[in-house]
C-alpha cells in the first residue's frame, strides 16, 4: 500500500501547476482567437442582409400557400354566397308569383261566390219603368238580408210572362195590404189612403217617386174595387203606368210571390250617366 501511495505521490508531483494553468490560459485563449478569426471572417452587414433575404424569402413563401388558399377560400365563399342569393330570390319570386296566383284565384271566387248568391247583374228590358230608368240600363241587385218594401226598384221572375224573363217593376202593396185604384182619375190607394200625387219641376211624383202619367190603364183589374194582397205576395207596378204589364194584369202575372222576387235594385252602373245608387 506504501508503494501505490509513493507512486500516486510522484504521479502529482511530475504535473507543474504552472505548466498547466498555462496551458489551460493558452488552450483557451487559442480557441478565443479561433473564435474571433472565425467571427472576422464573415462580414457583419451581408450576414444581416442574408439573413433578413433569408427571412423575407422564407416568410413570403410561408405566406404564399395562405394567401393562394385564403383567397381561393374567399371566392368559394362568395360563390356559395351568389348560389345562395340567386336560390333565395328564386324562391322569393316563386313566393310571389304563388301570392299573386292565389290572390287573383281567391278573387276570382270570390267574385262568383258574391255574383251568384249575393248580386246579379240585370238589363232593364222595354220602357215599362220610364221615367226612372230606360232601356238598356244595367243594374246592380241584391238579395242578401232583404226584405221587401214600399217604393223598391225589384227585379220578378214572371213565370207567365214573355217566357219567364226577369223584369224590372215597383213595390206598391205588401202581404196584407188592399189596394184600389180610381181608373177614371187615375189615383191609387192604399189600405184606402190615396197615394199622394204631385209634380216637380214639370215630373209628376206619386208617393214621392217618379211617374210617366196617372194610372188610367186598367188591365184586368175593376175600378175602385179593393184586391186584398195575399200573405207571402207583393203588388207591383211600373212607373210609366199606361205602358207596363205588371200586376194589373191578374191573369198573367197578378200578385207577386216572395220567391218570384229575385232582389232588390240597389245600384246603376250603366250607362254612365246614371252611376250610382238607386233611390
Amino acid at each position: 500500500m506504501w508503494d501505490e501511495e509513493k507512486d500516486n505521490n510522484e504521479t502529482m508531483e511530475a504535473i507543474d501547476p504552472t505548466e498547466y494553468l498555462s496551458e489551460q490560459n493558452e488552450y483557451f485563449r487559442h480557441h478565443e482567437e479561433d473564435e474571433n478569426n472565425t467571427m472576422a471572417a464573415i462580414d457583419p452587414e451581408e450576414y444581416k442582409k442574408f439573413l433578413e433575404s433569408s427571412d423575407e424569402k422564407r416568410l413570403e413563401e410561408e405566406l404564399n400557400p395562405i394567401e393562394v388558399k385564403s383567397t381561393r377560400h374567399l371566392e368559394l365563399q362568395q360563390r356559395e354566397e351568389a348560389k345562395k342569393e340567386a336560390a333565395e330570390n328564386a324562391h322569393t319570386a316563386a313566393n310571389e308569383v304563388f301570392d299573386w296566383l292565389e290572390s287573383i284565384l281567391t278573387a276570382v271566387i270570390a267574385i262568383v261566390l258574391i255574383f251568384t248568391f249575393i248580386i246579379r247583374i240585370n238589363t232593364v228590358d222595354g220602357d215599362s219603368m220610364n221615367p226612372t230608368l230606360t232601356a238598356g240600363q244595367k243594374l246592380v241587385v241584391s238579395d242578401l238580408f232583404y226584405t221587401p218594401d214600399y217604393n223598391d226598384i225589384v227585379i220578378v221572375q214572371a213565370a207567365k210572362l214573355d217566357g219567364g224573363k226577369p223584369i224590372v217593376k215597383r213595390i206598391i202593396g205588401l202581404p196584407g195590404d188592399t189596394i184600389r185604384i180610381d181608373f177614371e182619375s187615375g189615383t191609387v190607394y192604399r189600405n184606402n189612403e190615396m197615394l199622394a200625387l204631385e209634380t216637380r219641376n214639370g215630373i209628376l211624383y206619386e208617393d214621392g217617386h217618379a211617374i210617366n202619367t196617372v194610372t188610367t190603364l186598367r188591365q184586368d183589374m175593376q175600378s175602385n174595387v179593393d184586391y186584398t194582397v195575399p200573405e207571402g205576395s207583393y203588388f207591383v207596378m211600373g212607373d210609366n203606368r199606361n205602358n207596363s204589364k205588371d200586376s194589373r194584369l191578374l191573369s198573367v202575372i197578378g200578385f207577386i210571390d216572395k220567391n218570384y222576387i229575385a232582389g232588390r235594385a240597389v245600384f246603376s252602373i250603366f250607362p254612365f250617366n246614371t252611376f250610382g245608387f238607386m233611390d
